[in-house]
């Protein structure tokens, strides 16, 4: 009884809070044109455990009050008024006959904590930011589970710096010294002579392991234990360290930061090699730390369940302008 009178009151204030926003909130709303390929009639009680990464919960979220014809807005979390998020529009006494469990089925534990629910049979379906980890895939095994990850839309690592901060491209290699700790001052990267703060991301997160692999290769990175580290658990957290710090570098999703963050907090994308990260770029692949959002399902799933019609749902056509919609770049553009 705790846990529903906390989140109906929860909602309420949400709702309180969304009703009063402003015109300044981006109001973009559903395109009541996209078809829903037979999930017209889907209710509230047929929908399946989601989960989904912070960064995809936008996407997550659109594709579910689409399909559950619930009318929906992008506005500015009244919580931490750092991101730019999905929510219903839905009045006091909208909420008030809103089924309360409908949040618990629709998570956001983040990209760790969804593919450890998946497999633990606690997500039925999920939108992460990435495939399975190595990590993950140990706790697959010893679970005795098979996934099935499938690539849904493109994303990319990007790096990011103080709009203060002369610094406007670096090299993969010199990425590569800055968190082995080879380098450590601007200076040695064409920037002011002073001491670099490199912040890194906790492990499993979505944005580490893209980091360990895609750009550090192999090779062993900086930890918490070194003095000139920052270190945070959220994804908002190099937003607002780099924020006060001038001297700090950090990395983040491209769509967490150009469809989340947007303006709210100011940052300076980097061009790495000489890429700048763009959807131009992204597109073609040029950009050096392309990668991609992935839907997840068990492989033991039935095919005639919700779960798994909504996961084949995401790759048709009519999934991709859900994908579109959100900000991410669908795979077959």
């Amino acid at each position: 009884m705790k846990y529903f009178a906390k989140t109906f009151f929860y909602l309420v204030v949400l709702s309180l809070v969304l009703s009063s926003c402003t015109q300044d909130d981006d109001t973009r709303t559903q395109d009541d044109d996209t078809s829903t390929l037979g999930f017209e009639d889907v209710t509230w009680e047929e929908w399946p455990n989601t989960d989904c990464s912070t960064s995809t919960s936008p996407l997550r979220d659109i594709l579910a009050y689409k399909l559950l014809g619930i009318p929906y807005h992008w506005s500015i979390n009244p919580i931490n008024m750092g991101t730019y998020e999905i929510y219903a529009n839905l009045n006091v006494k909208e909420l008030s006959s809103y089924p309360l469990d409908f949040r618990r089925k629709n998570q956001r534990n983040g990209t760790h904590g969804a593919y450890m629910n998946l497999l633990k049979g606690e997500a039925d379906l999920i939108i992460a930011s990435r495939d399975i980890s190595r990590n993950e895939k140990d706790s697959a095994a010893a679970l005795g589970v098979e996934l099935l990850t499938t690539p849904l839309a493109t994303d990319a690592l990007v790096f990011i710096v103080n709009p203060k901060n002369p610094v406007n491209n670096l090299t993969t290699e010199q990425l590569q010294k800055i968190y082995t700790g080879e380098i450590t001052n601007w200076k040695e990267v064409g920037g002011v002579d002073h001491a670099i703060t490199p912040f890194i991301r906790d492990a499993d997160s979505g944005s580490q392991e893209k980091m360990e692999t895609m750009v550090m290769k192999g090779l062993t990175m900086l930890d918490e234990s070194s003095t000139w580290v920052m270190k945070g658990s959220s994804m908002f957290s190099p937003y607002s360290c780099i924020a006060h710090d001038e001297y700090a570098i950090g990395y983040s999703p491209y769509f967490y930061c150009t469809s989340m963050v947007r303006d709210l907090i100011e940052v300076k994308m980097i061009s790495i090699d000489g890429v700048k990260p763009n959807k131009k770029s992204l597109k073609e692949n040029s950009y050096p730390f392309t990668s991609y959002i992935y839907a997840a399902v068990r492989k033991s799933e039935p095919h005639e369940s919700m779960a798994y019609r909504l996961f084949q749902y995401l790759y048709t056509k009519e999934g991709a302008k859900i994908v579109n919609e959100s900000g991410y770049i669908d795979i077959g553009e």
